[in-house]
């Protein structure tokens, strides 16, 4: 297969994607997001009623473009994994997303979520959802982050922020996704056979994620300032550097959830 050819930037940011030879395609700021999901549960088949037992699961290369959740019986600590979720803060929740363990940070955030009321409730989505992105991301499920990623966008840029943590953490959210569809369109956008002109619909999306489903393309990267990034590691060289972009963190409290009732 004939690629495109190698990105040359080594840390992502909205100036330098503009600048890549594929320079047709929308940024995430120009997202479409009338095509995202409009439902306000992750979960396939979820009730109000039920609390099923919730494992997230890559996607094989076949799977639909949905995020794919098992329903089973509990696995042994299941129930008491479930049971810590359910008295779990936001700022527990927090502190697990920071430090990257996003299946952990879901069931929490989760459980908070199902508590809440408008508009904390479209923001704690929309934060659980990029929590979900990055599990698949890490997960060689590059398709499901996406749209996940895609749809955790959508709901925060709903909100409206202007200032504070979580309008930085919708700017970083942002930028890394931008990276991974660009680092996705370098994989999958030519083939011999066919060039596909990409716009950024769900026609596009899904021409996307599935090329190196289950293969390491994003592994971790800290700096000496222990900053964390995201590095495209394709099994290939590049001149200089890989492209990377900051791992997204979030720097909010219960303090800001509770202002944003107010909003």
């Amino acid at each position: 297969m004939a690629f495109p050819a190698a990105l040359s930037l080594s840390t992502a940011s909205l100036s330098s994607i503009s600048s890549h030879p594929h320079s047709h395609l929308l940024p995430s700021h120009q997202i479409n997001c009338s095509f995202f999901s409009p439902s306000p549960c992750i979960y396939s088949n979820h009730t109000s009623h039920s609390k099923p037992y919730r494992r997230l699961t890559p996607c094989s290369q076949h799977c639909c473009f949905r995020v794919s959740y098992r329903f089973s019986a509990g696995a042994e600590g299941e129930d008491d994994d479930n049971e810590e979720a359910e008295d779990g803060s936001f700022d527990e929740a927090v502190v697990l997303f920071n430090t990257r363990d996003y299946y952990k940070c879901h069931d929490f955030l989760e459980s908070l979520w199902n508590n809440a009321e408008e508009p904390t409730r479209t923001l704690i989505h929309g934060i659980l959802q990029c929590a979900v992105g990055f599990h698949h991301l890490f997960n060689q499920n590059h398709k499901g982050a996406m749209m996940e990623l895609g749809e955790g966008l959508c709901k925060l840029r709903k909100m409206n922020f202007k200032s504070g943590p979580f309008y930085q953490f919708e700017q970083e959210i942002s930028a890394a996704l931008d990276f991974i569809y660009q680092t996705q369109i370098e994989l999958a956008a030519c083939t011999e056979d066919l060039c596909v002109t990409m716009d950024q619909s769900e026609r596009s999306y899904q021409l996307l994620g599935g090329y190196a489903a289950g293969q390491l393309l994003y592994t971790l990267q800290s700096d000496p300032n222990e900053t964390m990034y995201i590095v495209f590691s394709p099994h290939r060289s590049y001149d200089s550097e890989p492209p990377k972009v900051k791992l997204p963190t979030l720097n909010a409290t219960a303090e800001h959830l509770v202002a944003c009732q107010y909003k």
